[in-house]
């Protein structure tokens, strides 16, 4: 266990309309003393009232919630809280809604099917500011990919490594499972990260994993 997540205490907002959710979530989120529940809201107008009055590190929501949350709560908290992480928890199966939501910056994404294990996983890398997307949601968005239209043309020259860690990006690995898996150091992955947003010309690991997305180079298992 990193010593620094020892050492440290997250603090932690839920926004879910439901407060059987709300406080199902809290529950997980107490059980470690990592992670410190300060408030929960039920709606955009209470999220945006808490963000603007309070600070705090992870932001646990569900967007897809009509008349309470979307997806252009997600641009306005980091847009106006940068250093919030967004960990969605969410029933959506919407393919669009699913992009819009990495694009904004989202890391942690799981479906309301998933796990108290889970969950803690996908909390603690989205703490560290790695991405953790259950592979429900990856599967939603293979399987509802238009055969049809062809990967765009990137006209850029990746390495066989790029590509494996591209894959594994969008696959939900953290930096550290992906040096593990390919027996490198965490360094060389970040600095092959850094590589492959400067060729591909993006900013984060939600737009790597777009673009793996939108070049079919994720297959389901």
């Amino acid at each position: 266990m990193d010593s620094f997540l020892i050492m440290e205490q997250f603090q932690v907002l839920i926004a879910d309309a439901q407060y059987l959710i709300r406080s199902g979530i809290r529950k997980i989120v107490s059980a470690d003393k990592r992670f410190k529940c300060i408030g929960e809201c039920s709606n955009s107008a209470e999220l945006k009232s808490f963000v603007q009055e309070n600070a705090f590190e992870i932001l646990v929501i569900d967007y897809f919630q009509r008349e309470s949350f979307s997806v252009e709560d997600l641009k306005w908290v980091k847009e106006n809280a940068p250093q919030v992480k967004i960990f969605v928890i969410s029933s959506d199966t919407d393919k669009g809604n699913i992009f819009r939501a990495l694009s904004a910056g989202t890391l942690g994404f799981l479906t309301k099917e998933c796990d108290e294990d889970e969950v803690m996983s996908a909390l603690i890398a989205t703490s560290k500011g790695e991405k953790f997307i259950c592979h429900k949601i990856i599967d939603i968005i293979i399987r509802e990919n238009v055969k049809e239209e062809e990967p765009d043309c990137v006209g850029v020259n990746l390495s066989v490594r790029e590509l494996e860690i591209i894959q594994l990006t969008a696959k939900g690995l953290s930096a550290k499972e992906i040096a593990n898996q390919l027996y490198i150091s965490l360094h060389t992955v970040y600095t092959h990260k850094k590589n492959i947003m400067k060729k591909l010309d993006v900013n984060s690991s939600s737009e790597i994993i777009l673009f793996a997305l939108k070049n079919g180079m994720i297959l389901s298992e």
